[in-house]
């Protein structure tokens, strides 16, 4: 690419450089031979006024025994001898078939071995127009010297080619390295080292700059893919897992229930152990379903009471948390808050569940609270459970991630509470210490009236 354009730009210059020159000189040479010619026509008409005038005068005294024809020609070589000097040649001849008279005269140029001349040719006025008076003015002194100049032009062009290509090689060179620069980086991006950065001075700098934002956006992005592609393998893993053990159950009691003789009871705890295995796969595919169902989705909002709302909830898992021996408080310091309620029902119950898995058995305690703080309505669920461990606090919102697998469940919960606080706008922030408990909070937007 830098050849083709060190060429390129090489013979451009030239063919502008010649151009140039040759319009000079041409322009040059036009005018000098404008001169010359001027100057011709001035001594012409000068030396053919003076020389009609002088031949008149010997014609008009026509003294006796003087021959005028030698009288004549012996004035013309006088005026010839005279003009010589100047480089002016005259010539006049007398011509026995002269033409009409003619007021004009004709003006040429011409080539005598080496010598160029001006040639003037006309006849004297009449009655003299029996005289042909020709004019011959030598240029070869000043075409030499326009010959002379233009091959100084000429010399001056190739001297200046020659300097020229160095000079534009190294100019080009300078040019190029910060492309040579962004190039070279761009072909290490494109090797997936995409860390790559240029650092350029002077005038590409804004480029540098651009390239290197370019880089670090092409850097996140991919980074991004990468996190999502490995997200979305991990997600198929753990689903692959979630799924098989409650398919090995029910495959597993059913061939036991084909191949073996069970009494009555026998068949009620052997389908009993089935339904729940399907159960344990349907809550999966309502979660992921709900997951999906989310993705992109925008919530009707409008005013949910609170109160209303937590005792709804305490119904719910009256029976879950009485079983486990676990207990459950509500509090509420707001009456109302704006979003979709049964979405938000969905996320307080996840959040209440995930409590009470983590509690151990009839010795625990989970509390829900709702309070004001900045103009924000913040939901809180505590539990005094066996915690996160620190490391994997960052990964519990990851579908099927469970930090304790003996918790039981599909590890969606808190990915489905997340996905909810998101289409809400609201944050969730966890924290957690383990065999201490873990709270949790969703901070939604600004409460409506409050300032």
């Amino acid at each position: 690419m830098r050849a083709r354009t060190f060429i390129a730009t090489y013979l451009f210059l030239l063919f502008i450089l010649f151009l140039i020159i040759s319009l000079v000189s041409l322009n040059m040479n036009r005018n000098q031979i404008n001169i010359l010619r001027e100057q011709s026509q001035r001594d012409y008409r000068r030396i053919y006024a003076n020389l009609t005038r002088d031949i008149s005068v010997l014609y008009g005294r026509s003294i006796v025994g003087i021959n005028l024809p030698q009288a004549v020609d012996a004035l013309a070589h006088s005026y010839t001898r005279h003009y010589i000097e100047h480089d002016i040649h005259i010539l006049l001849q007398h011509e026995n078939n002269f033409p009409a008279p003619a007021s004009y005269a004709e003006i040429s140029f011409m080539q005598q071995s080496d010598e160029h001349f001006i040639l003037i040719t006309g006849y004297l006025p009449e009655p003299l127009h029996f005289y042909r008076f020709e004019y011959r003015l030598n240029i070869t002194e000043s075409i030499n010297s326009m010959q002379s100049t233009q091959r100084l032009f000429l010399i001056f062009a190739v001297i200046f080619s020659a300097i020229a290509a160095p000079g534009l090689y190294l100019i080009l060179k300078n040019i190029f390295k910060p492309l040579d620069i962004v190039a070279a980086a761009s072909r290490k991006i494109a090797n997936e080292h995409y860390h790559e950065r240029i650092f350029v001075k002077g005038e590409l700098s804004e480029i540098a700059t651009d390239f290197n934002r370019m880089a670090e956006k092409i850097e996140s992005q991919i980074r991004q893919l990468e996190e999502e592609a490995l997200g979305k393998q991990r997600f198929i893993d753990n689903f692959a897992h979630e799924i098989r053990t409650p398919l090995t159950s029910v495959y597993g009691n059913a061939e036991y229930m084909q191949k073996a003789l069970l009494d009555e009871g026998e068949n009620i705890i052997v389908t009993q152990s089935i339904m729940d295995e399907a159960n344990h796969m349907k809550g999966i595919a309502n979660s992921l379903l709900q997951l999906a169902t989310l993705r992109n989705y925008a919530p009707v909002k409008n005013p949910v009471n609170v109160a209303r709302l937590f005792e709804d909830v305490r119904q719910t898992l009256n029976k879950s948390f009485r079983e486990r021996g676990v207990r459950f408080h509500c509090a509420s310091d707001v009456d109302f808050l704006f979003g979709q309620e049964d979405l938000i029902k969905s996320l307080i119950v996840n959040l209440c569940t995930n409590a009470l898995k983590a509690c151990s058995a009839n010795d625990g305690e989970v509390t829900l609270k709702a309070v004001r703080a900045d103009g924000h309505a913040i939901l809180i669920v505590t539990d005094t459970g066996e915690g996160i461990p620190a490391e994997s606090l960052h990964k519990v919102t990851e579908a099927f991630f469970r930090s304790f697998r003996k918790s039981g469940g599909a590890g969606l919960g808190l990915t489905l509470c997340k996905q909810i606080a998101d289409v809400h706008n609201a944050e969730m922030h966890i924290e957690s210490t383990e065999n201490v408990g873990t709270s949790v909070k969703i901070i939604f937007t600004r409460i409506k009236g409050e300032k």
